[in-house]
């Protein structure tokens, strides 16, 4: 252990995942970053989980573990923020993995630029092998809080995740994940980044989301009531920027329209038709569908998807489905 470099606290929110969860830790105490505590908070994970974080506790003094009844991944945040002792704080989800120089990378990007926030590119693994890349559109880009709240809005080289993230465990103060809903990201992020004073992005891979043979699924059994909860992240976000950056309103809509997009595509996936919600997403998309238009910042899939919703909401279901089947190989 290196004292002479500030204490990192890596949190993993751990439930259900004992399948990959090695691999996960193995990539976090392989870092060569000198001076990390691994948080691992067992959410009531009713497998092997819990032997699997007590085993690592045993043999590296490094690992902490928290036994807790089942509450949720935000609870589980929750619970590693407030046990974090670092100076810097990073959230690794258990079933991904990280770069070897995940952390010193970010610390010295953080280091060099004085940053409050700084984040990397990373890949998305999907079953089949393929993969997707999300980045920066430059090296490094250096950002004020203002920037990086749009850049998030319209996903340009910025984006919502936790994952990809380092922060100042200052940050935190008074700001907790919102309990018992999804989406905490969408809840979260946006209120760190309003409080940092610069927050730097670079393009270079060092995170690798794994994307789940269910998730990845183009059919669900059903739609579940909670993937509701990205609407209300989303507006409570969007209100919010709308109130103190009036100029960023149009970026705050997007993001409103993308969650409704995203939420109406996970109803196409299952094989259950929600009339009800179904009618309740397509009247939001359509008080949306004047400012998307108009706005040359909207993402072209946004506009492709609100073409195709013109021509009904069959034929926006089959295209989606078809572009599934391309996109995930």
């Amino acid at each position: 252990m290196d004292n002479k470099l500030p204490l990192i606290s890596v949190i993993l929110p751990i439930y259900n995942v004992e399948k990959v969860l090695r691999r996960s830790v193995d990539s976090v105490l392989a870092q060569t970053y000198g001076n990390i505590e691994v948080i691992l908070v067992d959410d009531g994970s009713p497998d092997g989980c819990p032997e699997i974080c007590d085993e690592y506790a045993k043999k590296d003094l490094r690992v902490r573990v928290i036994h807790q009844q089942n509450g949720g991944v935000s609870a589980a945040r929750n619970t590693g923020v407030r046990a974090a002792e670092g100076e810097f704080i990073s959230f690794v989800d258990p079933d991904d993995y990280v770069a070897e120089d995940f952390l010193f990378f970010m610390y010295n990007l953080m280091n060099d630029h004085e940053a409050d926030i700084v984040s990397c590119g990373a890949v998305d693994i999907y079953p089949s092998g393929k993969t997707a890349f999300h980045s920066a559109d430059s090296d490094v880009h250096i950002m004020d809080s203002r920037e990086a709240l749009e850049r998030m809005c319209y996903n340009d080289g910025f984006y919502i995740t936790l994952w990809d993230k380092l922060f100042k465990a200052s940050l935190f103060d008074n700001i907790l994940f919102t309990e018992g809903k999804l989406f905490e990201d969408t809840g979260t992020t946006y209120k760190l980044v309003d409080r940092a004073e610069k927050i730097v992005s670079c393009c270079e891979i060092k995170y690798y989301y794994v994307i789940s043979a269910d998730s990845s699924s183009i059919t669900t059994s059903s739609f579940k009531m909670s993937k509701l909860d990205y609407i209300e992240m989303a507006d409570e976000m969007a209100n919010f920027i709308k109130e103190k950056y009036p100029g960023l309103k149009p970026a705050a809509e997007r993001k409103q329209l993308h969650a409704c997009l995203s939420t109406l595509t996970q109803l196409v996936n299952s094989n259950t038709r929600n009339c009800e919600i179904e009618e309740m997403l397509l009247n939001r998309i359509n008080r949306l569908r004047k400012s998307a238009i108009k706005n040359p910042r909207t993402p072209k899939r946004d506009k492709a998807a609100l073409v195709t919703l013109s021509l009904g909401y069959n034929t926006f279901s089959l295209i989606w489905k078809l572009y599934l089947k391309v996109k995930k190989g």
